[in-house]
């Protein structure tokens, strides 16, 4: 496999473990994004354009699944707040917590069709109180919560 692959103005390098890793802007902001492809395969650099273009279109799809598994966070979040554990200066709305939500990192699995990624979310301010929401996408870019990590 080639050491270097160029997508865009990006530049994915292979690692030790096998997968490419590079930054590409997602959400507006730089995040790392790894590859994981099984061998040298066609279309991988329309695979990861294709995948980065659908989670740029599709944040509020991908926080609206979250939210349905993590709602109660605003709840928690305002109960903190309440009993000065949390420092902010008002308890905070969904709306807040929403806009909080940003893309740790991303991996792409490469798999010719069936192509899949996951991706870990945190909050800023750390609403998440140090844990990450993975969050998984198939080839269908049907989107499921993974859990909490951390």
């Amino acid at each position: 496999m080639k050491e270097k692959i160029l997508i865009g103005k990006n530049e994915f390098t292979l690692g030790t473990d096998g997968d490419y890793v590079g930054v590409m802007d997602i959400w507006g902001k730089d995040t790392k994004v790894f590859l994981d492809i099984k061998e040298d395969q066609d279309g991988v650099i329309d695979t990861v354009v294709e995948k980065i273009r659908w989670l740029n279109d599709n944040r509020d799809k991908v926080i609206d699944v979250f939210m349905e598994d993590n709602y109660q966070y605003v709840d928690v979040i305002n109960d903190m707040i309440e009993k000065g554990t949390f420092r902010a200066y008002a308890p905070i709305s969904e709306n807040d917590f929403r806009e909080a939500l940003v893309i740790d990192n991303v991996c792409i699995f490469i798999r010719g069709r069936n192509s899949e990624f996951t991706l870990d979310l945190y909050a800023q301010p750390d609403y998440l109180l140090g844990h990450l929401g993975n969050m998984e996408i198939d080839s269908r870019y049907e989107v499921e919560f993974g859990g909490l990590n951390g």
